[in-house]
């Protein structure tokens, strides 16, 4: 109490003598960044990334540093900068595309946050929205000067010519294989709320040409694709597609990401992770992903004490901040773990437990516990 007392005590002592031009404020609120518990799994780092973001320099609000320090500060360790090639809010026409990519890297160094070097490519329907990831020169790409109609599909200026450039698809697809990138399929189900898979996605899939496809993009998700990783396996990802502040859409809530299950927390390592396959998809307390990675992460999370083993009596605690919700025996309704909570369950050895949250496909998780 003396202590306390005396601190308090000296924090309301007057400002020092030829003071009074400056004096500092706010010295106990240092800016926090949230951590966010989401353990390893065996023989891998479990990244928190996002793929998917946008800056002023393309049709966003924050800049390519800002962007950066606000994914830090919301518990990341992984980001891709991935703004429009074509659409700027500051430029008539940007004088050289890598520009945001630099400026987000070097930032990137001042945090420890691994920076991916990123485009986003924008024709309408059939091809939609995909993400270059791993650029190594975004100016090999052509301007995405497009305007899309309610349907989702192009339409033409006063004088009935493309706005889509369609034409120039095909060349910036190969300029991505040149520059080994690794492409992500955007928001499927965006703009016309149809989720749907068309010849041009089947025959990129075919030749190896899309790498992983969005489930979630910024406050939606897509059933569909889970029909999609059961036929073709598809790797899934989510992501904020960030536009305005990340405050702003998700406030105190752990916003959209994709989980990485690298080797080591370098860009090598995760480009390899990617291209590997080892990704989970998490948003809103959902989890999406190939089962493997899915039941590594859930047996790691998941702490068991064994209280009585004759009559399947245990104690279960969560040590993530992922909320599992799951079905066993005679339950009626789910049994819920909570973040950095314990209950007792009823579970013999061996015994399968569903995992509500964790779809492996249009299947959800079933493993054992211990």
């Amino acid at each position: 109490m003396m202590a306390l007392a005396a601190c308090c005590a000296l924090f309301a002592q007057n400002p020092p003598e030829n003071s009074d031009d400056r004096v500092g404020c706010y010295r106990m609120m240092p800016s926090v960044r949230r951590v966010i518990s989401i353990p390893d799994i065996d023989g891998y780092k479990t990244l928190k990334c996002d793929f998917h973001t946008h800056t002023v320099y393309s049709d966003g609000q924050v800049s390519p540093e800002g962007r950066v320090q606000e994914d830090w500060y919301d518990g990341l360790d992984v980001m891709a900068m991935t703004d429009h090639i074509g659409i700027h809010h500051i430029f008539e026409e940007l004088p050289d595309r890598n520009l945001t990519n630099r400026k987000a890297m070097a930032e990137g160094k001042k945090y420890g946050m691994i920076v991916i070097p990123g485009v986003e490519i924008t024709r309408a329907k059939p091809f939609g929205h995909m993400n270059f990831l791993f650029v190594k020169d975004a100016n090999a790409f052509s301007e995405d000067r497009y305007i899309i109609g309610e349907d989702g599909h192009s339409l033409k200026d006063d004088k009935g010519r493309s706005v889509n450039n369609m034409e120039t698809l095909q060349d910036d697809i190969a300029a991505a294989v040149e520059q080994e990138c690794f492409i992500q399929w955007n928001h499927p189900g965006w703009p016309d709320r149809k989720c749907d898979m068309y010849d041009i996605h089947k025959e990129m899939l075919a030749k190896g040409l899309i790498n992983a496809v969005e489930i979630c993009n910024h406050q939606e998700w897509y059933p569909k694709v889970l029909d999609w990783f059961d036929e073709f396996h598809i790797p899934m990802t989510a992501n904020t597609d960030q536009h305005r502040p990340a405050v702003v859409d998700y406030g105190h809530v752990i916003r959209p990401m994709t989980l990485v299950f690298a080797k080591e927390r370098t860009l090598e390592s995760v480009r390899e992770a990617m291209f590997a396959g080892r990704m989970v998809a998490f948003w809103d307390n959902t989890l999406a992903g190939d089962a493997t990675w899915l039941e590594q992460l859930v047996h790691h999370s998941l702490k068991v004490k064994v209280i009585d083993a004759d009559r399947g009596r245990i104690e279960v605690s969560n040590i993530s901040d992922i909320k599992f919700e799951t079905m066993y025996g005679n339950h009626m309704n789910p049994v819920v773990l909570y973040p950095h909570g314990a209950i007792i369950m009823s579970v013999k050895k061996g015994q399968k437990i569903e995992f509500l949250n964790c779809y492996t496909g249009r299947q959800t998780l079933k493993t054992n516990l211990w």
